[in-house]
C-alpha cells in the first residue's frame, strides 16, 4: 500500500531538506533536530518517514541515481546503439548540471552510507555502467573489453567530478558542454 500523498511530500521534503545540509556542512554536520527544522517538521518526527539519518542519506542518494538513469522514453525503432547512448548521456549531463550541489554530497558523503544501502547502491552504479558499456562496444567492435571499461569509467569521473567544482555555466550549457566532452571521450562518429 503506498503512503498518504501528505506523508510522500513530507518524505521528499525531508530528503531535499537533508540534502540541502549535506551539501552545505557535510553529512556529520547535519543533526535529526537541524533536517527536521528545514524541513518544517521535529527532528523527531523524521523517524516516521526514515529509520535513521544513513536511511536519510540513501534516500538523497537514490534521487540521484533515479535522475541520473531515468528513462529517455520510448526510442524509434531503428535506434542505434550510438543513438541511444547519445541519449542516456544526455540524460547523466542534465541531471548533474541541474544537481551540482547534490553531486558534492555524491562524491564526499559516500563512505558515510551503511554497508546495506552501499551495497544497493553499487548495484545500481554497476547495471548503469554496464549499460553504457554495452552501447560504447556496439559503437566500436574493435575496441578490447578493457579500454572500452576504462574508457565508460573514465566519462563517468568526468560527469561525477562536476560536484567539486563552481562553474559559472548555465545548467543547459553546462550540461551541453558535458555532452560534447563525453561524446569526444567516446569517440562518438558524426558527434565530435
Amino acid at each position: 500500500m503506498d503512503a498518504p500523498p501528505r506523508l510522500g511530500a513530507r518524505r521528499g521534503h525531508i530528503i531535499r531538506a537533508a540534502a540541502d545540509l549535506f551539501a552545505a556542512d557535510g553529512y556529520p554536520a547535519a543533526g535529526m533536530d537541524q533536517i527536521g527544522a528545514a524541513a518544517g517538521i521535529t527532528g523527531p518526527a523524521i523517524y516516521r518517514h526514515f529509520d535513521s539519518k544513513a536511511a536519510v542519506l540513501a534516500a538523497v542518494f537514490d534521487g540521484i541515481i533515479d535522475a541520473v538513469t531515468a528513462a529517455p522514453g520510448n526510442l524509434p525503432a531503428g535506434t542505434t546503439g550510438q543513438d541511444e547512448l547519445v541519449v542516456l548521456i544526455e540524460v547523466y549531463a542534465a541531471a548533474v548540471a541541474t544537481r551540482r550541489r547534490l553531486m558534492a554530497v555524491f562524491v564526499r558523503e559516500v563512505h558515510h552510507l551503511p554497508p546495506e544501502h552501499r551495497a544497493r547502491l553499487a548495484e545500481r552504479q554497476r547495471t548503469l555502467v554496464r549499460r553504457w558499456r554495452t552501447l560504447l562496444g556496439r559503437v566500436h567492435p574493435d575496441w578490447s573489453d578493457e579500454v572500452i571499461r576504462t574508457t565508460v569509467h573514465g566519462v563517468f569521473g568526468m560527469l561525477n567530478a562536476l560536484g567539486t567544482f563552481d562553474s559559472p555555466l548555465t545548467d543547459d550549457a553546462l550540461a551541453s558542454v558535458l555532452v560534447e566532452l563525453a561524446a569526444r571521450m567516446f569517440q562518438l562518429p558524426g558527434q565530435v
